[in-house]
Formats: C-alpha cells, sequence, structure tokens
C-alpha cells in the first residue's frame, strides 16, 4: 500500500490519466449494460374506443403507420403515430382473422374464417383506402399472405401455395414437387424472382416443410428436409436467410436455421424459448428473432450465435418489424404487448445524473419555428406520458406514452400532430404526466 501511494504521490500526471481511464471504463461499462437493457421499451398503447383488446398478428408500414387484429370477432386498428394511440377501423369481422399484410400506407389484405354455420366459410379482406373501406372475396383455406404489388400475391395453404393476379380476388393453386402434405405458414420473397416457404405440423413427426421456389413462384420444390416446423423464414439476400420455429415432436424449445449460402448448408441453434414466431435482419450481420413467453433474441454475426435480449414482458411475441436501416423497430405480440426500438434522437436519454425530483424545463427554443426539445427529469421509473394540446385543450399529438426508468430525457418535435400533419402558428401547451406528477408548460410555435 506504502508502494502504491508513493507511485502515485510521485506520478500526478500517471494518476491523473489512470482516474481519466477508469472514469472512461465506467461510463462505458454503464452504457454497454443499458443498452442491452434499453433496446426495447414497452409502449403502453391507448385504444378508441377503450378495452382490453385480445391482439393477435399485426403490421407496420413504416415508423409512424400500422394495423393491429384481434382474434375473433375479428377487430382491425390503425394507428398512425407510432403505435401510441390505436383507433377502431372495423369493429368486428364477426369471424377469426389471421395475418395481414400491407405493401404500402393504401394496399392491404387479411384471411380469415367464419364459425361453423354449418361450415366455416374461408375468404380475403381487401383495403385500397389504408383501411377506411374494405372488399370480402371468398377464398379457399389460408393460411399466411405475400404480395408483389396490389395485383399478384402468394398464399399458403392446408397443402399447397397459391397465387392470385387480380389483387387476391381468386386463387391458383401452384406446382409443388414433390406434393405437399402440411401447412405452409409463412413466404418470403428475397426479390421477385426467389422465394421460400415453410410450414409443417405439429402432430406429425419430422414434418417440418422448407419450399423453395426461382421462378417467381410458379414451382416449388423441397430444398431441406428441416427438422423443425417452421413458423417464419426471412432472407436478407439470395445467400443470407434464417427459418425459425418449433423442434418435434414436444415442442419444448425453438429451433433455428441460418444458412449463407443460400440453402446449400444450414446452421442449426435450438433456444429455451418455446415457439419461436419471426425473424429479422437488418443488415447483413444484424438479426433479431421473437418468439412465445417474451424471449427476443439478437446476432451481430450473421447468426453464428445469438444471445437473449431483455424484452420486459412474458407475453407472446409475434412480429417484428425495422425502419430506417434498423433504427427503428416493432415487435407485435398478445395481451396488447407492443415493444419498440428506436435509435434515432427523438427521445434522447442523457448522460447519467442523480435525480431526486420530478421536472419538467421550459422547451428551447420557444418561441420556435421548425424544432424544439423539451427536457424533463423523473426520479422513478414509471409510465410517463407528454402530449401537445391546443388552445381548446384538444389533444394534438402525444409525443411519448411508455415506460422509462429514473433519468434524464429530451424528446423533440417538429410542430406535427398524430398524423404527421404541420401544425398551424399559435400557442400551445405540453403536459408531462408521471405516476400522480403532472405539470403543463406552454409553448409558441412560429411559421
Amino acid at each position: 500500500m506504502k508502494f502504491v501511494n508513493l507511485f502515485f504521490s510521485n506520478n500526478k500526471e500517471i494518476a491523473k490519466s489512470m482516474r481519466t481511464i477508469l472514469q472512461i471504463c465506467f461510463l462505458v461499462c454503464y452504457l454497454l449494460s443499458n443498452a442491452v437493457a434499453q433496446q426495447w421499451v414497452k409502449v403502453t398503447p391507448t385504444f378508441n374506443p377503450p378495452g382490453n383488446y385480445n391482439t393477435y398478428h399485426g403490421v407496420f408500414v413504416n415508423e409512424r403507420e400500422g394495423w393491429w387484429l384481434t382474434l375473433f370477432p375479428g377487430t382491425i386498428l390503425h394507428t398512425t403515430n407510432k403505435g401510441i394511440s390505436w383507433e377502431t377501423q372495423v369493429e368486428s369481422c364477426n369471424a377469426g382473422i389471421g395475418g395481414i399484410v400491407f405493401i404500402d400506407s393504401l394496399h392491404g389484405w387479411l384471411q380469415g374464417q367464419t364459425l361453423p354455420n354449418p361450415e366455416y366459410e374461408y375468404f380475403i379482406l381487401n383495403t385500397k383506402d389504408g383501411g377506411k373501406s374494405w372488399n370480402r372475396y371468398s377464398a379457399p383455406v389460408l393460411t399466411c399472405l405475400t404480395f408483389f404489388d396490389s395485383i399478384v400475391g402468394f398464399a399458403g395453404g392446408e397443402d399447397t401455395i397459391y397465387a392470385t393476379t387480380d389483387g387476391g380476388i381468386t386463387w391458383a393453386p401452384q406446382t409443388v414437387e414433390p406434393d405437399q402434405r402440411f401447412g405452409i405458414t409463412d413466404i418470403f420473397f428475397s426479390d421477385r424472382k426467389y422465394g421460400w416457404a415453410v410450414g409443417g405440423s405439429s402432430t406429425v413427426w419430422d414434418a417440418g416443410v422448407v419450399l423453395r421456389t426461382v421462378d417467381s413462384g410458379k414451382t416449388w420444390q423441397f430444398n431441406y428436409p428441416a427438422n423443425l416446423v417452421g413458423n417464419a423464414v426471412y432472407f436478407k439476400d439470395s445467400l443470407l436467410g434464417c427459418i425459425v420455429g418449433l423442434n418435434p415432436p414436444f415442442f419444448s424449445e425453438g429451433v433455428m436455421k441460418v444458412t449463407s449460402d443460400g440453402g446449400v448448408n444450414w446452421i442449426t441453434h435450438y433456444l429455451p424459448s418455446a415457439w419461436l414466431n419471426d425473424v429479422v435482419f437488418t443488415n447483413d450481420s444484424t438479426g433479431w428473432a421473437v418468439g412465445d413467453y417474451g424471449f427476443v433474441w439478437h446476432t451481430t454475426d450473421r447468426g453464428i450465435n445469438w444471445n437473449q435480449v431483455e424484452s420486459g414482458t412474458t407475453s407472446h411475441l409475434y412480429r417484428l418489424f425495422f425502419f430506417d436501416n434498423g433504427n427503428i423497430g416493432y415487435i407485435i405480440g398478445a395481451d396488447s404487448t407492443l415493444l419498440k426500438y428506436d435509435k434515432t434522437v427523438g427521445v434522447k436519454e442523457e448522460k447519467p445524473v442523480l435525480v431526486t425530483s420530478f421536472k419538467v424545463f421550459q422547451n428551447y427554443p420557444n418561441p420556435f419555428n421548425s424544432t424544439t426539445q423539451i427536457k424533463f427529469e423523473i426520479p422513478v421509473s414509471g409510465l410517463v406520458s407528454l402530449i401537445i394540446y391546443n388552445l381548446l385543450g384538444k389533444e394534438v399529438v402525444m409525443l411519448l406514452n411508455e415506460e422509462k426508468r429514473q433519468g434524464a430525457y429530451t424528446i423533440n418535435w417538429e410542430g406535427k400532430d398524430n398524423y404527421g400533419r404541420e401544425l398551424g402558428s399559435g400557442v400551445y401547451f405540453y403536459q408531462l404526466k408521471a405516476g400522480s406528477f403532472h405539470e403543463v408548460r406552454k409553448l409558441i410555435f412560429l411559421k
């Protein structure tokens, strides 16, 4: 100990450098430890009309707009403000509805089935105006959907793959070699020529299905006698791809198969997360997968290794969507579960500070004509909402409505409403709510 003290006392510059290095190491460790924990944040969505919605599959077409389905009686919900609030577009289809797909903000499809009366009836719903109206067409038993454009699409069936060339009005079976015995649960095209389909049976040993097409879906061939029941397939390009599902015959673990050579060879991962339901690659090395009971998995080495990421929920997670080069992502799940991943500067957590009380600061600049910043501090973790109101007390935009941990935050506002429309010049108010705390401040928008 005397030697250490003597060393530092006689080498002040070294001691100063060591302290700086230790401070940097502490900050890096802090940021790294919180990077994984804070990657996915639970959004607390509001519904109109209010209620408990048994949510199922859904889709986001961009970072602001998406649709969400419920199980029977089949409600269709719509958001235009990043999943914060959801409006009911169709209160009841009087049927069970399954997968949904949108190719843009206007054109979408979903498949469903009625209760037996006396038999099941299967149908397709199609919208060309963003869900304001839906056309209904009779269909064979369909299990999943994908579309190239508003005319050409494909669907999985109980024992084959179907194609449509009239926007989903009629469906024709395609050639599958050899004959298909089990259902298809997902279809994905890396481009208009190359596509993959997966599926299987959860009651038959080794009933996994992996099909491939190299002629735009006209014919499909078995690619790999997979010992898995595939729930989802994704290919970043013609070479890098991944299939996720469950492992027969006991289905006690999720299974994932990764290829980097277009399906010639596959790496198999068995993950202790029950069923895996979806997978996405955001670039050539980074991928995400989700499954039942809130499991989220992440890879940064082209799927060679996968690490579990904390999701903050035990609900089943069904779908994954990413935008802005992988900087913004959504996970859709059961029990109204919506998780968001955001690496942009919209809501920024400040450097670690000791926060002992609630504070809401005046926005800056104020007045503003393009973008303003609103800073706040919360001493305890919990649900936080930040809403902008006009002079009449009407909500114009909900900037935040999610769980936040203790800390200091900055959120940017560009003077736009819940629908992305630019507001007029005038006086507005912003209100922060966190637990029993709430505070209102005034801001001025000048165009």
